[in-house]
C-alpha cells in the first residue's frame, strides 16, 4: 500500500502515577509487531508521537523518506529536511525503536523518464545507476550505527510504484544490496514489500527469483491485506515460490511489512477484530518473523479509504483497535511508568485502601492493603456482551517472607469474588500464579471503577513484578443482533430479501436474535483462518436457539468429505432459550460454502421460523 506514506502504531498519553520508568515488555509481542508511519511528513507533533510509540513498548517502525525530497538535484541536499530526519531518527533510536528505512523512489532529476508528471516520474528506474548508488551510499552512511534495516523500494510488483521492468528492479536491488553491505556488513537488506495483487508460481516474484535476486536480500517481504482466506492463499503462494528456490536462496525469514484494515464505511469494531485475526493467523506460521500494521495514525490525504487505517485518530486519540493491538498476547500492567490513557491494563491508585509503593520494576503492597487494577473498557467490559466470559490472570510475585496474598475480582457472583489464598513459601524466588476465571464480569464495580485487586495480609510487605490478563483464546463467536458482536468469526448477511443469506432481527423471549424465515434462507458464518482452517479437525460448535415448536434446525459445516455435512437440533417446544453443543472430529474449514463460509444454519426445509442468538466454535 504505502500510497502517501506509512503509519506508526500505538498511542499513549503518559501519566506517571508511581515510581520510575520500567524497561519491561508489554504483553504484546513487542519485537514481533511493528508499525508503519509517515513520521517524516509531520513537523509539529512527531516528537509527541515518537514518545507515545516508545512508551507503548513498540520496538519497530517502518518509514519512507523519499530520495527526491532528500537530494533535490544531483549532489544538492535539502539541509533543513535532513536535519528534520536526523532529529526523528535520533529520537527513535534513543528510545530503542528500530527503524526500517525504505530506499525509494527515484528522484525526479535522476529519472529515466524525465518528462512525466509526478508521481510517475519517480516510479521509473534512474537514468544513471551511479546516481542511485551514490544516494544509497550517502543515506546509509549518514545513519550508520543508527539504522541497520534497509528495504529496497515498495510494492515493486505493482505498476503504481514500479513502472520499469523486472530486470531493472533486479539491477536496482543488487546495486542497493552491495552499497548497504559496503557501508556496514552487519546491515540487513529487505526486498521491497510485494503488493501481491497476483501470487504463486509464474508471477512477478517467481520471475524475479529466477534471475538470481535471492542472493541480494536477507529478508523476504510482502504485504497482506484482505480476508483471512485471502491471507492464507497469499502466504501459500509465497511459500510455493520460496520452496522452489530454497536450494539456491537458502532459508530466509519472512516479514509482512504491511497489513491492516480501513474503517471506511464500517465500525472501528471490525478493525479491532482484524488485528486479533492477523495476530492469530501469522503466529501459526513460524517463518513469519515480524508483522507491521498499516497505519498507526489516521491520515488526511483525501483518500477516504487510505485515511482510515489508523489505530489512533489524526489527533492521536486512541481507537478501539489500539487496545486490541496492545493486548494481542494479553493485557499487561506496567509498574513504574504508567501509561494510563491507552494502556489496556493499568493500576488504579485512587481507592483509599490502596497501599502500593513502586520500586521501578516491581511494586510492594503494604500489610492489609490492596493493589487495584482496571482493564480498558474498549478491550474488555462486562464480558463484552457475552463474547468473553473466561479470562486468566497471571500474577508474578516474590516468594519471600511470610503470610499470604489473595486475588479478588469482579465476577458474576459479586464485585469482590475471592480466590484461594496464595501462601508465601520463602524460597526467595519470583513465581507466577495463574488464576483461570470462568465467571468474569469486569464491569468496573470495585472501588474507583476497578476490575480486580490483590490483597496483602498483615504478615509483612508483599512484592509483585507483573500482572497480565488474557482472554480465552480458543473460541470464535458471533452474538447476533441488529449490529452483531463477534470475535474471530463473522456472519455473512445480505440486505437483499431474495438472497439466501437474508435474515431479519427480532426480539423473542426477551432477547434480540436473528430470524430465519423460509426453506431457502440461512445464516452463513466464516470462521477466521487464523483460528480454524484445514488441519483443525477437532472442534466444538455451540448454538443458542429459541426452542419454539417441535421441528428441527439444520446445521451444515465444512467437513473432510463434505462441504455441507449436516447436524440437527431437535426442538421440544419449551418456548425458552436453549443451547445445543456438538463435538466434531472431521472439520475442514476451507471457506467452501456460499459466500466463502464454513458453516450455515437453516430451518431443515420444514417451513418453520427459527431464532438464533449466538454461534460459537471452540478449538
Amino acid at each position: 500500500m504505502f500510497r502517501r506514506g506509512i503509519g506508526v502504531f500505538l498511542i499513549i498519553c503518559l501519566a506517571a502515577i508511581i515510581g520510575l520508568p520500567l524497561n519491561q515488555a508489554n504483553a504484546i509481542d513487542a519485537d514481533y509487531f511493528g508499525v508503519n508511519d509517515p513520521l517524516q511528513r509531520y513537523t509539529t507533533d512527531y516528537t509527541t508521537e515518537i514518545n507515545q510509540i516508545a512508551d507503548s513498548q513498540i520496538q519497530w517502525i517502518r518509514i519512507s523518506p523519499e530520495w527526491g525530497r532528500i537530494e533535490t538535484a544531483k549532489g544538492v541536499y535539502d539541509t533543513a529536511y535532513l536535519n528534520h530526519l536526523d532529529s526523528m531518527v535520533n529520537q527513535l533510536t534513543a528510545k530503542g525503536v528500530h527503524i526500517v528505512w525504505i530506499l525509494c523512489y527515484t528522484a525526479p532529476w535522476a529519472s529515466s523518464m524525465p518528462g512525466l508528471p509526478s508521481p510517475d516520474i519517480a516510479r521509473y528506474k534512474p537514468a544513471n545507476w551511479g546516481d542511485w548508488e551514490s544516494y544509497v551510499n550517502f543515506i546509509t552512511t549518514r545513519y550508520q550505527g543508527e539504522i541497520n534495516y534497509w528495504e529496497v523500494w515498495n510494492e515493486q510488483d505493482s505498476s503504481g510504484f514500479w513502472k520499469s521492468s523486472i530486470n531493472d528492479y533486479n539491477t536496482l536491488l543488487q546495486k542497493a544490496y552491495n552499497c548497504v553491505k559496503a557501508t556496514d556488513s552487519s546491515n540487513t537488506v529487505l526486498m521491497g514489500g510485494l503488493a501481491l495483487s497476483s501470487y504463486g508460481l509464474g508471477t512477478w516474484f517467481d520471475t524475479l527469483l529466477s534471475k538470481g535476486a535471492g542472493s541480494y536480500f536477507d529478508i523476504i517481504n510482502y504485504h497482506a491485506y484482505g480476508s483471512s482466506p485471502l491471507l492464507v492463499s497469499k502466504y501459500n503462494g509465497m511459500m510455493d515460490i520460496v520452496n522452489k528456490y530454497s536450494a539456491t536462496m537458502g532459508s530466509k525469514p519472512i516479514w509482512i511489512t504491511e497489513t491492516g484494515y480501513s474503517s471506511m464505511g464500517i465500525s472501528e469494531y471490525q478493525k479491532a477484530d482484524y488485528a486479533d485475526q492477523v495476530y492469530a493467523m501469522n503466529k501459526r506460521w513460524p517463518n513469519v518473523a515480524k508483522v507491521f500494521w498499516y497505519n498507526y495514525r489516521d491520515t488526511d490525504t483525501s483518500n477516504v479509504k487510505e485515511d482510515n487505517f489508523g489505530l489512533v485518530a489524526k489527533d492521536l486519540s486512541p481507537l478501539k483497535a489500539l487496545y486490541h493491538f496492545q493486548a494481542l498476547n494479553g493485557a499487561e500492567s506496567f509498574f513504574g511508568a504508567q501509561v494510563e490513557s491507552a494502556l489496556t491494563l493499568f493500576m488504579n491508585t485512587a481507592p483509599a485502601d490502596s497501599g502500593v509503593t513502586s520500586y521501578g520494576s516491581y511494586i510492594q503492597i503494604s500489610p492489609n492493603k490492596y493493589a487495584y487494577f482496571r482493564l480498558n473498557d474498549q478491550w474488555l467490559y462486562d464480558t463484552n456482551e457475552g463474547l468473553d466470559t473466561t479470562a486468566a490472570i497471571e500474577v508474578t510475585y516474590l516468594d519471600s517472607g511470610a503470610g499470604s496474598w489473595q486475588l479478588q475480582y469482579d465476577g458474576q457472583g459479586g464485585a469482590y469474588t475471592t480466590m484461594a489464598k496464595v501462601y508465601i513459601g520463602n524460597s526467595g524466588q519470583w513465581k507466577t500464579k495463574t488464576f483461570t476465571l470462568n465467571d468474569i464480569k469486569f464491569a468496573n464495580r470495585q472501588n474507583s471503577y476497578s476490575d480486580f485487586r490483590i490483597y496483602a495480609d498483615n504478615n509483612g510487605i508483599k512484592s509483585f513484578s507483573k500482572v497480565t490478563v488474557r482472554k480465552q483464546s480458543n473460541r470464535a463467536k458471533v452474538i447476533m443482533k441488529n449490529v452483531n458482536n463477534y470475535t474471530l468469526m463473522e456472519q455473512f448477511q445480505s440486505s437483499d430479501p431474495t438472497k439466501e443469506p437474508f435474515t431479519t432481527v427480532e426480539t423473542i423471549g426477551g432477547v434480540e436474535a436473528r430470524k430465519i424465515s423460509g426453506d431457502n434462507k440461512y445464516l452463513y458464518f466464516q470462521v477466521s483462518d487464523g483460528f480454524a482452517r484445514t488441519g483443525d479437525t477437532q472442534l466444538s460448535i455451540k448454538i443458542s436457539y429459541y426452542d419454539s415448536g417441535t421441528d428441527n434446525i439444520l446445521i451444515q459445516y465444512n467437513a473432510l468429505n463434505a462441504i455441507y455435512k449436516p447436524l440437527q437440533i431437535v426442538k421440544t417446544g419449551t418456548n425458552t432459550w436453549k443451547e445445543a453443543a456438538f463435538t466434531i472430529t472431521d472439520a475442514n474449514f476451507r471457506n467452501l460454502q456460499n459466500n466463502a463460509s464454513d458453516l450455515r444454519i437453516g430451518n431443515y426445509y420444514d417451513g418453520s421460523d427459527e431464532y438464533i442468538r449466538s454461534v460459537e466454535v471452540i478449538k
